[in-house]
């Protein structure tokens, strides 16, 4: 018979669920929000949904029909024991439900990202989990796309020889999005220790940041005396855009970083070819070509399965019942926190390089 996991939501917002009625049904990412990826699984039953806020909880129970629900996650998690726990508030509110959840009989947490607000929220994370037993992934998805995942596999069977740099490109914020990337490369680059990180955030007044006026909480000010980015004024988040950053790992290979908008690409450079995903995922190819030969052999991969989302969610519940560890553990997660921090330790350090793991554990960021 197969066993029935009760689930609960942390945060009821758009990756909570509500980002299904954004997207379109037959897209190959679809269920993407917590909501309908564990209603998509036998295995999972919602039972209840907790949120801070009353009128985004009301929405969520207009959109889905769930009645049992919280304004207090601590009471839902002691009331309703859950086995699995959704946690998809903000990042600078992630910390302590994830912690109160591993230190209260869960046996399973799927944590949106960015992971919290600083490394010392993200040790406690790691302590709490690895204490607990807990099985931990993360929402960088792409590590549970049958496309990246083929385009990983061919890297790691010598498709192109040994793999030397990954070129990212992407324009966007230190903490909720940037994980993506960070996830994303060190996973195709075979996930080697991060070393050293070197880079810059975006300012105002700098080129890039344009629409300041518009997204003042992407361009925050720092306060030295807090050692924090500071959300404007009746706002909650300062997520700062991060410019130009590389990453070394122990294994001699390079993530490069590149601050332009729009095409979600990655390029990953071999001695022998390339395999690189465009436009988001749209285009997926391994070329092999060693240098001075006349033959190029090219392999086009189309992603097959189901949707990332439900993918992790199976993942967590493979760890439950087998103990095989996630494939985004919480050990796998903490190396690409370690260098989403760095960047801003850089950034501070005038874009000098800064060597990983950080050492100051205490520079808060309070991310979207």
């Amino acid at each position: 018979m197969t066993n029935l996991y009760r689930v609960a939501i942390i945060g009821t917002g758009r990756m909570g669920g509500l980002i299904e009625d954004e997207l379109s049904v037959n897209q190959f990412s679809s269920p993407y929000g917590h909501f309908s990826a564990y209603t998509a699984i036998e295995q999972t039953e919602v039972v209840a949904v907790a949120n801070r806020g009353a009128e985004r909880l009301k929405r969520f129970i207009d959109r889905f029909g769930m009645t049992n629900t919280y304004l207090d996650y601590r009471e839902m998690i002691e009331q309703e024991k859950p086995d699995i726990v959704s946690v998809t508030t903000p990042s600078f509110a992630r910390a302590e439900p994830i912690i109160f959840a591993a230190e209260h009989g869960v046996r399973g947490i799927y944590s949106e990202k960015g992971l919290c607000a600083s490394l010392a929220e993200a040790d406690r994370i790691a302590a709490a989990c690895k204490t607990n037993n807990v099985a931990f992934n993360w929402g960088a998805m792409r590590r549970h796309h049958d496309g990246y995942i083929r385009l990983r596999d061919a890297i790691a069977q010598g498709d192109i020889g040994a793999p030397r740099y990954a070129v990212m490109s992407s324009y966007t914020d230190i903490i909720k999005h940037h994980p993506h990337t960070l996830d994303l490369v060190s996973m195709l680059l075979g996930d080697p220790m991060p070393i050293w990180v070197e880079g810059r955030l975006v300012q105002r007044g700098e080129p890039l940041a344009a629409n300041a006026d518009q997204r003042p909480r992407a361009y925050p000010d720092y306060d030295p005396d807090g050692h924090c980015f500071v959300p404007p004024s009746g706002e909650e988040i300062a997520d700062p855009m991060v410019d130009f950053f590389r990453i070394g790992y122990e294994n001699d290979t390079e993530g490069v970083f590149l601050p332009i908008s729009g095409p979600f690409s990655v390029d990953v450079h071999g001695t022998e070819g390339h395999a690189y995903a465009w436009d988001n995922g749209d285009v997926l190819c391994v070329r092999r070509s060693a240098k001075g030969g006349a033959v190029v052999e090219e392999q086009v991969i189309k992603p097959i399965g189901e949707s990332p989302t439900v993918c992790t969610i199976r993942n967590i519940i493979r760890e439950i019942e087998t103990g095989e560890r996630t494939a985004g553990n919480i050990d796998v997660t903490m190396q690409s926190v370690e260098a989403q921090f760095g960047i801003a330790h850089s950034h501070l350090q005038g874009g000098g390089r800064v060597a990983l793991p950080v050492a100051d554990r205490t520079l808060y960021i309070p991310g979207g």
